[in-house]
């Protein structure tokens, strides 16, 4: 740390510090910035566009956040001793909080924009006891926030603190990394993340500087007058109308792909994955354009593997890897990326780190029971016949062709049906899913924690059951699941997965 002694460890006698000063001014700007608009609109309503008003009324905002910015920077301090971490904060309720070192998970890095160009980094440190964050130190110095990280990776990897390694130095040992994308990787990515976060955003503006634009721009009504206007659309040949609606749908579509782009861009940004042995041995993962993230997932808390794909995705042969783990992630995602837009063999080499393997093409998955996909097709069938009676009855008879989507819906059932394929074999269950989101899930037999057999109304008569299977990590919401398969076949699965559960015990 700044100012510490020249070793790995600090002792109990380690004085309290502060974040680093500049941090008063981050959370500042941050805070301020989060107003603006409510100041834009005093500007426009209660202060009538006066000037003056507005500027005292700004400077009030900005002393008030500065000062209670910095009074908060004073009460908040910490301190690194050999075993542990001791935070103190509040500024009328005092909270003293330590975290030992042995109880700490995973220790990851995040840059923001405006941290970056500072050279500052928060360090999030998860115990595993709240299922996230148990405690942040944002602006500490860039060098600060790694020595703490290696601090805490050394000491419970019990190494002399003579000849400490950072992960840098560990990075550097290990080059090439396991996996990394470049900017045409990137790119490739981004076409398949399909995304209309760019009409959201333009609506979220307009929703809020509402009092710039006119007062009947967020009124419906104009919209469907403008729209039933006869003399404009007679205007028009038949071909320029089908020309607007292509026009339009292909405006959507470019929206759409261009929006996918730029957020892969923003978050996968710089992706880089290495194998580290500071302390646990773990992946490395560093991605982000605005926000850089560096997070370090310990193999050993790594639970699942899946790999994602799609149709027009697989045809070109690239596939994304997550992992299902207990380690924290600071973008909320439940499944950790270890490789966005990556091919077989690119994966194949991730998977050998952690001992999990990927199915050979002679492995013979099981298909489940066809009734998965036609119980729901005459669910949908009934449900669609009901919204085209009734409409077609009340509004219009055109709603009759409603029913024409029983087709499509239909096929798309009988995919996804085929699509679902389970199989047990050497140490690991293999589940497949989806047709068009294509899910491979890679779970070895050691990281299962509970198998249920589950029977719905509907399976009674089909002698038919659910197996849904319980991992560290996993979504209680969305369990691993496999789907309409027969009952004593299910339950002699359940036998098989928690017999080979009990020979292969997990480790750490």
């Amino acid at each position: 740390m700044t100012g510490a002694p020249e070793t790995s460890t600090v002792q109990d006698s380690a004085p309290f510090r502060h974040l680093h000063p500049l941090s008063i001014i981050l959370k500042s700007l941050s805070m301020i910035g989060r107003n603006i608009v409510a100041i834009a609109v005093l500007h426009f309503s209660l202060f009538d566009q006066n000037i003056a008003y507005t500027m005292l009324a700004a400077l009030a905002l900005v002393a008030l956040v500065v000062g209670v910015t910095a009074l908060i920077w004073s009460r908040f301090t910490y301190q690194v001793t050999d075993r542990e971490i001791r935070i103190r904060s509040g500024l009328l309720n005092r909270n003293n909080r330590s975290i030992p070192f042995d109880r700490i998970q995973d220790v990851s890095l995040e840059q923001k924009l405006p941290h970056r160009l500072l050279r500052l980094a928060t360090v999030a440190l998860e115990t595993g006891a709240g299922g996230g964050e148990d405690g942040q130190l944002e602006a500490l110095t860039r060098s600060d926030a790694e020595e703490l990280r290696d601090t805490i990776r050394d000491y419970k990897a019990r190494r002399s603190a003579a000849s400490p390694r950072s992960i840098e130095q560990l990075v550097t040992d290990e080059a090439p990394p396991l996996f990394a994308m470049d900017n045409r990787r990137i790119f490739i990515a981004g076409l398949f993340n399909f995304s209309f976060v760019l009409l959201a955003i333009l609506g979220a503006l307009a929703q809020n500087l509402d009092f710039l634009l006119p007062d009947y721009f967020f009124d419906p009504r104009n919209w469907f007058d403008a729209l039933s206007n006869q003399e404009i659309i007679d205007g028009l040949s038949f071909w320029m109308r089908i020309a607007g609606v292509l026009g339009a749908i292909f405006s959507l579509v470019i929206i759409g792909f261009v929006s996918g782009i730029i957020r892969t861009f923003i978050r996968e940004y710089g992706f880089r994955l290495d194998r580290v042995d500071s302390g646990q041995p773990g992946f490395r993962r560093r991605r982000g354009l605005f926000t850089l993230t560096d997070m370090v997932m310990p193999i050993h808390r790594v639970q699942a593997a899946i790999i994602q794909t799609g149709p027009v995705r697989q045809r070109f042969g690239w596939y994304h890897l997550k992992f299902k783990s207990l380690a924290g992630d600071a973008s909320g995602e439940s499944d950790h990326s270890a490789a966005p837009c990556a091919t077989r063999a690119e994966i194949d080499a991730v998977l050998d780190q952690c001992a999990i393997r990927s199915p050979g093409g002679t492995v013979p998955f099981h298909q489940v029971n066809s009734a998965l996909w036609w119980r729901r097709a005459l669910l949908a069938v009934l449900l669609l016949a009901a919204i085209a009676m009734t409409s077609g009855t009340l509004f219009h008879s055109g709603f009759y062709l409603v029913l024409l989507l029983a087709g499509p819906v239909s096929l798309v059932l009988i995919l996804s049906w085929r699509q679902h394929q389970y199989v047990l074999s050497d140490g690991q269950l293999f589940v497949r899913s989806g047709w068009w989101r294509r899910r491979l899930t890679l779970l070895p037999l050691s990281k299962i924690q509970t198998v249920d057999v589950s029977q719905t109304p509907w399976d009674h008569p089909l002698d038919l059951a659910t197996i849904i299977i319980g991992i560290a990590g996993g979504s209680a919401i969305a369990p691993l699941t496999i789907r309409a398969i027969g009952l004593d076949q299910a339950s002699d699965l359940r036998r098989q997965l928690l017999s080979r559960t009990a020979s292969h015990p997990a480790i750490g």
